[in-house]
């Protein structure tokens, strides 16, 4: 079976928990979604403590809203994206900060430790993700979304089709887009 579905069973079972005062089943969720949801808040907004914010108002909100999910009306993760991008989306009206793309957040949140201490792979890793910024930043604004919500947040076209409301192929064909313009601007 596809793990797109297993996570989609998964996670929709855990909403139901949590939507029924299960604790931990809340916790759980919190721990698989957290780093997603904070790396996608980051790549909106310049700095750290804004996406840390955010981040917690996200969770704060879906606990605050999960009464209002219904399985059967789609499934969790769906519903949970949407309220993220509705939260940013409403940081933004109320006088938030410029929206930043993935390319334009602090140097220090896009270069993650290595495992190697080697410094010249630091080093190449940092000028590999330097470049990569350089290039987002002459995306779309579309384009930069779906490149967040798919290899940032890593959600699935089907989630990604039911928030921005375009079709799955249409969406696969722009993120193959993307990968090609990445690859021929790094010659892959």
């Amino acid at each position: 079976m596809d793990k797109g579905i297993l996570d989609k069973f998964k996670f929709n079972r855990l909403a139901e928990k949590m939507r029924n005062g299960d604790e931990r089943a809340a916790q759980t969720l919190y721990k698989e979604l957290i780093d997603k949801v904070y790396g996608f808040c980051l790549s909106r907004v310049r700095e750290k403590a804004a996406a840390e914010d955010l981040t917690q108002d996200i969770f704060v909100k879906l606990i605050g809203k999960i009464g209002t999910f219904d399985k059967k009306r789609g499934n969790f993760l769906g519903w949970f994206w949407q309220l993220v991008r509705n939260t940013l989306t409403d940081y933004y009206r109320s006088g938030g900060r410029n929206v930043l793309s993935f390319s334009e957040f602090p140097e220090e949140a896009k270069i993650e430790e290595v495992a190697s201490y080697d410094i010249r792979d630091q080093l190449q890793q940092k000028i590999e993700c330097i470049n990569l910024s350089e290039l987002i930043r002459t995306f779309a604004a579309d384009e930069q979304e779906l490149f967040e919500f798919r290899f940032v947040a890593e959600l699935p076209y089907e989630e990604i089709s039911n928030i921005i409301g375009k079709s799955e192929g249409t969406l696969r064909v722009a993120a193959n887009r993307l990968k090609s313009k990445i690859k021929n601007s790094f010659k892959i």
